[in-house]
């Protein structure tokens, strides 16, 4: 399995030489759920100067005005020749095949990407990538891996997107309290007592769980089966905990990762009641 990144700080180069593989860089202004983005230009510098894998991530529903913007910016990634993008909008699968274009595309469907009937569907209109949910339990993971001929990625470490929404809530929020507003807060769901990260920027507003899931006790069982790329996301760690998780994951010492990550294993073992069947 090789292992990518989703970096927060500037410090790229020196985890890709600490035992990533690549990293994954959201696009600005094409993609959500992320806390730091990419400008083109920011991506065409990261492929000079690594020849390791670099994928981006282009999640966001397109409107119409936007089309034309999109292509243009495909067009520079086949340029720059990214390894792979993350997409969500078939926009971006229309244009990639109107156009031509020489990009590997990879599915990301975020809470969709749940059966290999889907996987299957997408590989044979020649997307050879798609990027599991969270909310599968491990055997429906193996089963897919055991059913699609699609490269797999799945999240290792990292706060899972539990939903996004177009609107500015945290804005509406504020408002109506008369505060000043925070970009980013955390709140606490009464009947369940779980809390969640909500953030908001210019493309609306995500809620995260805040409690990191961690695959790390499955993670033999993921490599052994097929799994082709795991991703491990920074978050809050600082420079130095982030390469000590990685080293962890590189020379696979789960009690390190364990104490670094803690042991939420999400819907491993139970089968959540909101997944798309």
């Amino acid at each position: 399995m090789k292992l990518l990144g989703v970096i927060r700080d500037n410090n790229y180069l020196e985890y890709l030489d600490n035992g990533l593989d690549g990293i994954v860089l959201p696009l600005e202004n094409f993609s959500v759920d992320y806390f730091k983005y990419y400008s083109i230009s920011d991506i065409r510098e990261c492929r000079k100067s690594t020849d390791k894998l670099l994928y981006v991530v282009i999640n966001k529903m397109i409107f119409n005005n936007e089309l034309d913007n999109l292509l243009s910016v495909l067009k520079e990634l086949e340029s720059i020749k990214i390894d792979g993008v993350f997409f969500y909008d078939l926009a971006v699968l229309n244009l990639v095949k109107e156009n031509k274009i020489n990009i590997n595309l990879l599915y990301n469907g975020t809470h969709m990407v749940t059966n290999s009937d889907t996987i299957n569907l997408y590989y044979d209109l020649g997307v050879k990538g798609a990027y599991l949910s969270n909310e599968i339990t491990k055997d429906e993971v193996l089963n897919i891996r055991h059913n699609t001929k699609s490269d797999l990625f799945i999240l290792l470490l990292g706060n899972p997107v539990v939903a996004m929404s177009r609107r500015n809530l945290l804005t509406s929020y504020f408002a109506n309290k008369n505060k000043s507003k925070s970009e980013i807060i955390t709140i606490k769901e009464p009947k369940s007592g779980q809390e969640f990260i909500v953030k908001e920027d210019s493309n609306g507003t995500t809620f995260f769980y805040n409690r990191r899931l961690n695959l790390s006790n499955v993670f033999k069982e993921l490599v052994e089966c097929g799994i082709n790329y795991g991703i491990i996301e920074q978050g809050d760690y600082n420079s130095d905990e982030y390469k000590e998780l990685i080293k962890a994951y590189v020379s696979f010492n789960k009690l390190k990762i364990d104490e670094l990550a803690g042991r939420n294993r999400g819907f491993l073992y139970r089968e959540t009641i909101y997944k798309v069947k």
